[in-house]
């Protein structure tokens, strides 16, 4: 079994064994025999295929060729230099029409985990705007406001409660947790929105070519300066997620 997960220390590990990494993000395996027996809970993997896993070794082949040069994890995988070969010796490999569509699915994949792990710090940011406290006051401020403009004025303890220790009317109370609830499921809408239009933009990537653009233009990751040149990409990366 691979694994795709954010890149741990080495004792979060255990056995699994790391085959490959890009970026802050690690490809593990992990042996059949010990699926059902190790703890990976932790690190919050994306179960991967074994031809997906190893499309690392593609990445920014955005041209369908890689150099491979023996005693690399290249190599090994591949088989191209013998052992017998020079040490340094090297080889061109042109990747097949289904190592590019495993390598964009790879590529893809880690992207949407970076994403996520964006939009959740800054859910997370939003929500420390208030007290855990009163976070978890939320749901039933909710309720007993729907049922107080619903006409039922009798079921309001909460909301009874807090407007007395503020000294308002319950009335009052009401109009402040609808105002208040109607600001953050704002901003939880934006927040969304925001999210699915870059998550459009990865799924919409059909080449390596494209992610590497992508990144480029909305990541921060600089495409390959072959890359700059051939597309006349005369401009810095930028941070736009």
């Amino acid at each position: 079994m691979y694994l795709l997960f954010k890149s741990v220390e080495q004792r979060q590990l255990g056995i699994i064994k790391i085959v490959g990494t890009w970026m802050e993000f690690s490809i593990g395996y992990v042996p059949d025999t010990h699926t059902d027996i190790i703890e990976f809970r932790h690190l919050n993997p994306k179960i991967i295929s074994e031809a997906v896993a190893w499309a690392w070794m593609y990445i920014g082949a955005y041209r369908g060729t890689i150099s491979v040069r023996t005693g690399t994890p290249q190599n090994q995988r591949l088989q191209l230099l013998s052992s017998h070969e020079a040490t340094g010796e090297k080889t061109k490999y042109e990747l097949t029409d289904q190592d590019t569509v495993n390598t964009v699915t790879l590529m893809r994949e880690i992207l949407r985990m970076k994403v996520n792990d964006i939009y959740d710090k800054r859910l997370l940011q939003l929500n420390m705007q208030v007290s855990a406290l009163e976070l978890s006051s939320w749901d039933q401020q909710k309720i007993e406001a729907q049922a107080y403009l619903a006409g039922d004025v009798n079921s309001q303890p909460l909301l009874s409660a807090l407007a007395t220790a503020r000294g308002i009317t319950l009335d009052q109370m009401v109009n402040k947790v609808i105002a208040a609830r109607a600001i953050h499921s704002d901003n939880i809408t934006d927040l969304l929105a925001q999210k699915q239009q870059i998550e459009t933009e990865i799924k919409a990537c059909a080449s390596i070519a494209d992610v590497t653009r992508l990144m480029h233009h909305r990541f921060e990751l600089d495409m390959s300066q072959k890359q700059r040149d051939d597309e006349k990409v005369d401009y810095a990366s930028t941070f736009r997620v």
